[in-house]
């Protein structure tokens, strides 16, 4: 309750300050809203109310941050104002400009822009895939990568490594469209990765809150200790995405005797990582994917929201089996791997929705992979179907689903893989990230 009643008043006083911008309907969207679908295995149960108040705090300090919050706010705004929707590209331009800015600065700028940055560079890429806007995301990824790096050798704080984290979302998915995955590659250290809300010194008013919070403060903390390492998995699994993807005719020459040689022998170094990151995994991956963490270990908001995220984190894992053998052995049978990943996925998929969940949009990668590999019609079908039920106002789950069903039909015409990327082009003169 203290975190709402908190929320609340941040979010008074952002509309109060700023309601004669034409604003107000835009900040009070976005606040009163449910998670942005590429956040909803990330910041689940508990974390969402923290991190709206998180971001509403941002934005009533940095205009930066407003205007991008604004300027995404508008994309899903569903309040029938003409001149809202007219305005977003302004409010856009208006963040972005200041952005470069800072990402311009050397290291001696200063250090309390960061986290303002970063929150801009999230909305900001965001909108731009939502809206494909590819090249134009890959720009703000990349002032995001130099802003951080400006940065380097700075401790963080769990704020930034918290934005880093969602970026790093954004820019892993931006990657299968063509982007060069500046920002993960920035980011594809240990320093980066989020710790525990309340690991080491405690940020600003931690103390005093769970002081006054009692059970509600400990069932928090339980929350984030099992739940990181679930985090910094799904970071891996990020950065493995990114590295396939770079690999790609898309990213790189392709076709040679020195090319082929090159991108098996990167290839054979990822095949290798997967395998180390499964063996890598968090000791409560299993028990959760299966589903036996319920409420006789822990509360079941807690049991039922890491059992959720875990299952799209391993699916995304596997994932990465099928992406790899798409993009570098694509004229090959399938291997063991690329079976086993794709039977995963599949049973994945049926015990989310066995359990009455929507999907998330973090879960059109595994199926879109999976589903490529398919040959049973039925099994196209519902996968396909699948897809298609995750279409929402910040989503690209539609024509993801109509580009599916092209590949189908050219693999089983041709009887050999069909480029995403390519169908994609094909169809609609322009290739959609995976979001």
């Amino acid at each position: 309750m203290i975190e709402i009643r908190r929320l609340a008043q941040v979010q008074r006083v952002v509309l109060w300050r700023y309601m004669d911008t034409g604003g107000q309907a835009l900040v009070e969207h976005f606040l009163a809203s449910v998670v942005p679908p590429i956040l909803s295995s990330v910041e689940v149960g508990p974390r969402w109310t923290s991190t709206k108040m998180l971001l509403a705090s941002l934005a009533e300090s940095s205009s930066m941050v407003r205007h991008a919050m604004m300027a995404f706010s508008a994309l899903e705004y569903s309040g029938g104002e003409n001149s809202v929707r007219t305005d977003r590209r302004a409010l856009y331009d208006k963040a972005y400009n200041v952005l470069v800015t800072n990402a311009t600065k050397d290291s001696t700028g200063t250090a309390g822009n960061l986290v303002y940055g970063l929150a801009t560079a999230f909305f900001l890429a965001y909108a731009d895939l939502i809206t494909n806007k590819v090249r134009d995301a890959q720009s703000v990824l990349r002032d995001a990568a130099t802003l951080l790096a400006s940065h380097r050798g700075k401790q963080l704080s769990t704020a930034e490594k918290r934005l880093i984290a969602w970026i790093r979302l954004i820019d892993s998915r931006a990657a299968s469209a063509g982007t060069d995955g500046a920002f993960v590659a920035e980011t594809d250290r240990n320093e980066y990765t989020p710790t525990t809300a309340r690991h080491g010194t405690p940020n600003e008013g931690d103390t005093r809150e769970s002081a006054g919070r009692g059970d509600d403060a400990i069932e928090d903390i339980l929350f984030d200790i099992l739940y990181a390492p679930g985090i910094a998995f799904y970071q891996r699994v990020q950065s493995i995405m990114a590295r396939v993807s770079n690999i790609d005719p898309w990213h790189r020459t392709r076709g040679t005797v020195a090319d082929e040689t090159e991108v098996m022998a990167v290839a054979a170094k990822i095949s290798e990582d997967l395998r180390t990151l499964e063996a890598q995994r968090p000791a409560l991956m299993d028990h959760a994917v299966a589903g036996a963490l319920t409420e006789r270990h822990i509360a079941q908001d807690i049991a039922v929201a890491i059992t959720r995220s875990y299952r799209v984190y391993w699916a995304n894992y596997h994932a990465g089996h099928i992406h790899l053998h798409r993009v570098a052995y694509k004229h090959l049978p399938a291997t063991p791997d690329v079976m086993e990943a794709r039977t995963t996925i599949k049973r994945i998929t049926n015990l989310l929705q066995q359990a009455g969940d929507q999907l998330p949009v973090n879960f059109i990668w595994p199926l879109l992979m999976a589903c490529c590999e398919e040959d049973g019609l039925e099994e196209r079908q519902w996968m396909i179907q699948a897809i298609r039920n995750m279409q929402s106002q910040a989503s690209n789950a539609k024509p993801i689903a109509d580009v599916l069903e092209e590949v189908h039909r050219r693999q089983d015409t041709t009887k050999l893989r069909a480029d995403v990327r390519q169908v994609s082009l094909d169809l609609f003169s322009m290739s959609f990230a995976v979001v």
